[in-house]
């Protein structure tokens, strides 16, 4: 039976391996206020096409959130916020937009998966929040390159 809380998947994740006494964020991938999004997202991730993602740095720094380290875990919510896996960051670098590479831009598993349609998806994503903080996108633009691994699924 699938876990009906992120505390009760972390519990059952610690029953089956060893963490250290590490701790876990909670985490979604898109829009909140766009479930079909975010079930898109985690119907990626669970299928091993999604493996990494990447985020302007003015994000965690204008959200006061921290930025991914490797080893960290994060309960994977779906559209409807229910936890389904957990994911454990297994890079984290920060990185200027144009020096994202073409692998890592193929393992988003977004738009045909080339760095081109990478570029101009994620400058159309990023480019309303960088502005609203007073930030313009440009190639030398900080980014956090991440990549993860789903550890364990609520199934």
């Amino acid at each position: 039976m699938p876990a009906q809380s992120a505390e009760q998947l972390w519990k059952a994740f610690n029953e089956t391996t060893d963490t250290h006494g590490a701790s876990y964020q909670t985490r979604w991938f898109g829009d909140q206020n766009q479930p079909e999004q975010v079930q898109a997202a985690t119907d990626a991730i669970l299928a091993g096409q999604k493996t990494a993602t990447t985020t302007p740095l003015d994000s965690y720094t204008a959200e006061q959130v921290a930025i991914p380290q490797v080893g960290d875990y994060n309960i994977l919510f779906n559209g409807d916020l229910k936890p389904v896996a957990v994911l454990k960051t297994v890079v984290s670098e920060l990185i200027p937009f144009y020096r994202i590479s073409a692998e890592h831009a193929y393992h988003e598993g977004d738009g045909d998966g080339s760095i081109g349609d990478w570029r101009k998806l994620k400058t159309a994503e990023f480019t309303p929040a960088l502005e609203e903080h007073g930030h313009h996108l440009n190639p030398d633009t900080p980014m956090v390159s991440e990549v993860f691994k789903v550890v364990f699924r609520a199934d």
